[in-house]
């Protein structure tokens, strides 16, 4: 239980440090054998991720999404209310 508590707590850090890619917009998102591929847009420009099909993006007290990939990449969703239609419709699915 500690180690989940510390985990949050690192991901919470750096988050608000920066040290994590900000998506601003989701341009695709597909399902194959246990992972999930997730094509997007960040301020960094295009990137594609895989998440196992099993994780799921975390709510970060104080609002928004950290997703972390299979690399151990971390992205932030500052606010999915605030994203383009398109983009909500597909996160939807993963935070409804």
């Amino acid at each position: 239980m500690a180690r989940t508590a510390s985990r949050a707590a690192i991901e919470r850090a750096l988050a608000e440090a920066g040290f994590v890619l900000e998506i601003t917009g989701i341009t695709a998102v597909t399902e194959d054998f246990e992972i999930r591929s997730w094509q997007v847009q960040t301020r960094q420009g295009s990137r594609r991720f895989q998440t196992m099909l099993d994780d799921w993006p975390r709510h970060l007290p104080g609002g928004g999404l950290l997703i972390r990939d299979l690399a151990g990449d971390l992205f932030f969703i500052e606010d999915p209310n605030a994203m383009d239609e398109s983009s909500f419709k597909l996160l939807w699915a993963f935070i409804g």
